[in-house]
């Protein structure tokens, strides 16, 4: 998207120091400072009301069914270390299932 590298940033410092003055570049970065706030402000209100409006409609179910952490399983007792664990322990089983029904196989 935007790809600037550090020549392309003093360029863009020594412009702005001859542009705006030595003087008034707190200012000037004072000011893009509160714009950026207020942008984030404006993303997190949006969100905020989004979510309000999703407990409002009672449409936390369908929340739960898409995110698969939700599913059947409380957010704040989901542990994924644990359930990593109790997949790899299950396919595991089925690997060292297969291979035993292999090995009969062949010794037939």
């Amino acid at each position: 998207m935007l790809d600037f590298g550090w020549p392309e940033l003093l360029i863009i410092l020594v412009i702005t120091i001859f542009v705006v003055g030595p003087e008034d570049i707190p200012k000037v970065m004072v000011g893009i400072g509160r714009i950026f706030r207020r942008f984030q402000y404006i993303k997190f209100a949006l969100s905020k009301q989004f979510e309000d409006i999703m407990h409002e409609a009672d449409l936390d179910d369908i929340r739960k069914s898409v995110n698969f952490e939700d599913k059947d399983l409380n957010t704040e007792d989901f542990n994924e270390a644990e359930a990593d664990e109790e997949y790899l322990a299950e396919i595991l089983q089925s690997e060292e299932l297969k291979e035993g029904g292999d090995d009969d196989k062949s010794t037939s």
